[in-house]
């Protein structure tokens, strides 16, 4: 995810995402244990936990593997999962579609103006509108 305006967003919502992102991390670190230690021991440092370079057999390696097989089934899922809810909710519609464009005869019925003032104000830089309350325009300044 990337959050473009992090400073924006309620305080609560931000320290979840760093907890979230300390476990996956966590969870990471686990998972990458024994190449962590394999490598450190080959270098010389000795690592207390998982496996040393001169102990490297099959058995804990192919544990690590079926982890790891388990963790791509459970993603594929969660993915699979995602997509059959969002097909349930939202069906074949095209969201990714690009809307109708609105022509200035509709502009202008909506706005009450004609179709040349819809025409100015689409050609202006700056445009403020007054409404009541009810909604409707009541005056306008296109420049």
């Amino acid at each position: 995810m990337i959050i473009r305006a992090g400073g924006q967003r309620h305080p609560l919502k931000r320290l979840l995402d760093g907890l979230i992102t300390i476990a996956l991390w966590v969870g990471y670190i686990y998972l990458m244990r024994h190449v962590l230690s394999v490598v450190l021991s080959y270098f010389g440092v000795p690592a207390p936990w998982g496996l040393q370079w001169s102990d490297i057999s099959v058995p804990p390696l192919v544990t690590d593997i079926q982890t790891y097989a388990l963790i791509v089934l459970g993603n594929g899922a969660v993915f699979i999962s995602w997509a059959l809810y969002n097909k349930f909710m939202f069906g074949y519609r095209g969201r990714r579609r690009l809307s109708v464009p609105v022509t200035p005869a509709e502009m202008s019925a909506h706005f009450l103006l004609t179709e040349e003032q819809v025409d100015a104000c689409r050609a202006a830089k700056r445009i403020v509108m007054v409404h009541d309350s009810g909604g409707r325009l009541i005056q306008y300044d296109a420049s």
